[in-house]
C-alpha cells in the first residue's frame, strides 16, 4: 500500500483472514518451549520472521513483531529452554540449540498447516544474545539468507575478551546477577565459562566466509553498556566489510542496549530492511 507505515499504523482487517496471535508450543532435545505465534492476515501461506529476545528476555518486542506482521509477516516469539516457563536449565548451548529447532519447526509440515509458514522465507531477527543466535544458526543454512542483529553479542569474541580475567569474569557476573532470577541456571559465571569454553566456535568472525554471503541488517546502539561497539559490533562490521560482503546494511542509534527511547525509529528501520527482501 502507497504510503502505509506499518511502524505507526494499522493494516486494513481482512475478515476472512483475520490477523491473530496465538499460544505456540514445541520441542526442543526433549523440552516443550512456550511462545506466541503472530498470524498475518491474508490467505495462503506467509513469510516469517523467528524473532528472538536476549537474556533473560524480558524485552520480547511485541511491538516490532505487530509492525512486521502488518506488513504480512508471520511472526514467532518463543523462550529457550530455562526461562519463563519453557522446560529445561538455561545455557548458552541450549539457546543455540533451541533457536535451530525453532528453525526447523518453521520448516514443518505442522507450522505450515498450522501457521501459514512458508519453509522458504524464513527471516532471523535478534537481539543481543538473540542477535547471536540468529546470526550464528544462519550459518547453517544456505536458503536463509536475511539476517537481522539487533545490539547484537559476538558471544565467542566477548569469551576471548574475558580469559583469564577473573575480575572482568565477576564484574560481568555481578552485572548479569539481577536477570538470574528469571533462568533457571546455576550462576552467572556458568554462563561465562560457557563463552570461553566456546570461544573459537562461537566466535562469529571465524565464519566470514558463510556470514559475508547474507543479506545483512546491523543496527546497534551507540550508549551501549551490555554490548559495547567496540567487542561487538565494530570488529564484525569492519570484518564484514573487509570480506566483501555486498548485501549489508549498518545503523548505530543514539539510545541503549533495549533501544528503549528509539523504539518506533527502530522499527521503521526493520520494516523498511523487510520490504526490500528477496527470497
Amino acid at each position: 500500500m502507497i504510503g502505509f507505515n506499518p511502524a505507526t499504523q494499522d493494516a486494513p482487517n481482512d475478515p476472512k483472514f483475520p490477523a491473530s496471535m496465538q499460544p505456540l508450543s514445541f520441542t526442543s532435545k526433549g523440552c516443550r518451549l512456550l511462545g506466541t505465534f503472530f498470524l498475518a492476515s491474508g490467505e495462503g501461506l506467509h513469510p516469517t520472521v523467528l524473532l528472538l529476545h536476549g537474556f533473560p528476555g524480558n524485552e520480547i518486542n511485541y511491538d516490532i513483531a505487530h509492525a512486521v506482521r502488518r506488513m504480512g509477516y508471520n511472526v514467532m516469539v518463543f523462550h529457550y529452554r530455562g526461562c519463563w516457563g519453557s522446560e529445561g536449565d538455561y545455557l548458552w548451548t541450549n539457546l543455540v540449540e533451541d533457536t535451530d529447532s525453532a528453525i526447523q519447526f518453521l520448516k514443518s509440515g505442522e507450522a505450515g498447516e498450522k501457521y501459514k509458514v512458508d519453509r522458504n522465507e524464513i527471516v532471523l531477527i535478534g537481539h543481543s544474545m538473540g542477535g547471536f543466535a540468529a546470526t550464528y544458526n544462519s550459518i547453517k543454512y544456505d536458503d536463509i539468507n536475511n539476517v537481522a542483529s539487533l545490539a547484537g553479542f559476538n558471544a565467542g569474541l566477548f569469551g576471548e575478551f574475558i580469559e583469564g580475567n577473573n575480575e572482568l569474569i565477576q564484574f560481568s557476573a555481578d552485572t548479569m546477577q539481577p536477570a538470574m532470577e528469571f533462568v533457571k541456571c546455576e550462576s552467572a559465571v556458568t554462563l561465562l565459562n560457557e563463552m570461553i569454553s566456546n570461544k573459537k566456535e562461537w566466535n562469529l568472525l571465524n565464519h566470514l566466509d558463510t556470514l559475508s554471503g547474507k543479506n545483512w541488517l546491523i543496527v546497534s546502539s551507540k550508549y551501549d553498556t551490555i554490548a559495547p561497539l567496540e567487542i561487538h559490533h565494530k570488529p564484525l562490521v569492519g570484518a564484514l566489510k573487509m570480506s566483501g560482503a555486498a548485501n549489508f546494511e549498518e545503523h548505530i542509534l543514539e539510545t541503549g542496549h533495549s533501544f528503549s527511547d528509539s523504539r518506533i525509529k527502530l522499527t521503521r528501520i526493520i520494516c523498511e530492511w523487510l520490504s526490500q527482501l528477496k527470497f
